[in-house]
């Protein structure tokens, strides 16, 4: 293919991304906004954000095997159009229920349709060196998303409204539609596979089981019940235990059942949602692993950092912008770079310094969090936390995708996807999860140790904390504790300290998930980019 056709493709696929990575980005920081614009706590907009992560998952399987169906051109832009969709309605929402089908349902649908095909259309017409190049590229843009997705979306939210992004994004998509072209007409074989709708059924239902149980640990406990969970006028807490378990529970049944249609298909010689086999490439899913800890990791940044800035600091979302570009800085410097420089450097390798880099600018932040008091002070940290995932990011997509051969490329991009989506439902829920957790059983151990308060209050406040504790500003505190003089002070006081050990420990756990990640990478294969190999 002819040089100016591949840039040309690579600009539109790299649009596409670029539109799904800005719209995180720009919701990141518009979580105080939104939970006053939709009436709405930080669990719920929490709750959307990894909802809207966890539909793209939930499809993104099928979304790759469409390609195989109708064709990756016909896929990709189809799913540009439902993003389209799905962006306008949430413009226009005004509680969160609307929120959440335009946002998560309708434009989730369409990015599970785009994004699988991003990479199975790079790989099926751009080769080489080139390919190694798009790659870098097409991380590099992504990088550029989330550098200024932080600054747009925290303009628009101060100046003008979150409602704008969105708008901002069918402009971006419609330019997409406009330059479709540069993709290459779909070649079809006269045989067309049949798409496996029941194990989009299971393989769906196991991921929304998972995810849903983890968002409402917070609220209902782990194991044991905090509060029953209610089911219409029915309180379901059998034998004292919480909802999770049981949607955790649900979630494996639907997996191991996902598992035996899959082979049920495979022994029948019938078409299949994917190939179980991909999953006996040792390579290939020692790849996945890191890939899925990376994206966790950026989504859990970036859910924590901006909520931790606008409630302790009560900076505006434009300021919140501002401080993340730190991050993204970074991120664009090493994502661009990583692909280019150093080509004598086994990517492994720099996969794992940009692991141990990222928990070095983990610590950094945990170590001005003890002594400073000023929000600039996090830049540091971010900025070589994004030095070190830029450094993954430049490498981690084109290990996975080499480990498989050319024929598996629709279903191997497919499960990558499903990874990475899926990576960043469960990073945002986990993460946000820990915070709430954390910050509960700080503020209850910190009123029992008090005082100030009475015996009997204690056990008042401490039972009203564990069913409805929020993270939320100091001001909304005091806000809530109007007429409880008395008490108002030490309240605060507590507050504010559980407040900030809680993101403390969040920043803890993501160092040590970012390790975990770096003992993963070191299982990697040693070997060059499978597109210098072809070259050779």
């Amino acid at each position: 293919m002819a040089l100016h056709v591949g840039k040309s493709l690579v600009v539109v696929m790299a649009l596409g991304t670029f539109v799904v990575v800005l719209d995180n980005t720009i919701m990141n920081v518009s979580i105080s906004a939104l939970v006053t614009d939709l009436q709405t706590t930080v669990s719920g907009v929490q709750a959307a954000i990894a909802l809207n992560a966890l539909m793209m998952a939930a499809f993104v399987l099928m979304g790759g095997k469409m390609a195989d169906i109708i064709g990756m051109k016909k896929t990709f832009l189809a799913g540009a159009l439902f993003y389209i969709a799905g962006s306008l309605l949430a413009s226009l929402s005004n509680n969160l229920s609307i929120f959440i089908l335009g946002w998560c349902v309708i434009q989730g649908f369409g990015a599970a349709m785009m994004l699988p095909n991003v990479n199975t259309i790079i790989r099926a017409y751009i080769t080489g060196m080139a390919r190694v190049k798009a790659y870098g590229l097409m991380g590099g843009i992504n990088a550029v998303a989330m550098a200024v997705g932080p600054i747009i979306g925290g303009f628009l939210t101060t100046y003008f409204s979150w409602r704008w992004a969105f708008r901002l994004e069918v402009v971006v998509l419609v330019a997409v539609l406009l330059m479709s072209r540069a993709i290459p007409r779909d070649a079809m074989g006269n045989v067309k596979p049949v798409l496996d709708k029941v194990g989009v059924m299971w393989q769906a239902a196991a991921m929304v089981l998972f995810v849903s149980g983890t968002l409402l640990i917070a609220d209902y406990g782990l194991i044991f019940a905090k509060q029953p969970f209610m089911i219409g006028d029915y309180a379901f807490a059998p034998f004292g235990l919480s909802i999770v378990p049981f949607l955790w529970g649900a979630a494996v049944l639907c997996l191991i059942q996902f598992v035996h249609w899959e082979r049920h298909l495979e022994e029948k010689g019938r078409d299949r949602l994917i190939d179980l086999g991909l999953f006996r490439i040792r390579d290939f899913v020692q790849g996945l692993d890191v890939r899925f800890i990376q994206v966790a990791l950026i989504a859990g940044i970036l859910f924590t950092v901006p909520l931790f800035l606008q409630v302790t600091y009560g900076i505006s979302a434009f300021e919140t912008g501002f401080i993340l570009f730190g991050l993204t800085a970074g991120l664009l410097l090493t994502a661009m770079g990583g692909a280019k420089r150093g080509l004598n450097i086994l990517p492994k390798k720099k996969v794992e310094w940009g692991l141990l880099t990222v928990v070095l600018g983990v610590f950094m932040m945990i170590g001005y969090l003890f002594i400073g008091h000023d929000p600039l002070g996090l830049l540091p940290g971010l900025f070589v936390f994004g030095l070190g995932m830029g450094l993954v990011v430049s490498q981690i997509v084109n290990l996975v995708m080499s480990a498989v051969a050319p024929a598996q490329t629709a279903e191997g991009s497919g499960i990558t996807s499903t990874l990475e989506t899926l990576g960043s439902s469960i990073g945002t829920a986990v993460i946000g999860t820990i915070l709430v957790v954390a910050l509960t059983s700080g503020a209850v151990q910190m009123v029992e140790q008090s005082s100030v308060f009475p015996c009997q209050v204690k056990q008042q406040i401490s039972q009203d904390m564990v069913t409805s504790l929020e993270v939320v500003s100091t001001d909304v505190v005091s806000a809530n504790l109007q007429g409880n003089g008395a008490y108002e002070a030490e309240a605060i006081r507590i507050y504010d300290a559980a407040r900030q050990n809680a993101f403390i420990i969040t920043l803890m756990f993501m160092a040590f998930t970012a390790f975990v990640a770096y003992l993963l990478a070191r299982r990697l294969p040693a070997v060059k980019a499978a597109a210098e190999e072809e070259e050779a």
